[in-house]
């Protein structure tokens, strides 16, 4: 299912990414964090929350006992960055959807934070 989406042509998206960036942590975890959309660091590393964001959400997540190595697993509605860190599109989100529930039937999280 990763290697699909980085390889996916569905939107425009594609067009300016460096890579996908599908997911990260712990694929039996109970907690699920998603986001919008990768941002500039996240398309440079393939990994989600890595950036500012990320580095707030890991403090976040370790004041309630949590790490995204152990019991979090965190992605992403659309898996390529939209051009200036923009909103993603309808179209976007709509394209990408198959793959984040399928992430989530996958893991069945019992919390999903959005």
């Amino acid at each position: 299912m990763e290697h699909e989406a980085g390889i996916c042509k569905r939107c425009p998206l594609c067009e300016k990414r460096t890579q996908s960036v599908f997911g990260t942590g712990n694929p039996f975890s109970e907690l699920m964090v998603i986001g919008e959309g990768p941002g500039e660091e996240e398309d440079k590393q393939g990994l989600p929350f890595v950036g500012k964001s990320g580095q707030l959400l890991d403090k976040i997540l370790a004041a309630g006992g949590f790490s995204r190595q152990e019991n979090v697993y965190i992605a992403n509605i659309v898996k390529c960055r939209p051009p200036g860190n923009r909103e993603p599109s309808p179209e976007e989100r709509s394209a990408c959807l198959p793959f984040l529930l399928l992430q989530i039937e996958l893991i069945r999280p019992s919390i999903i934070i959005l």
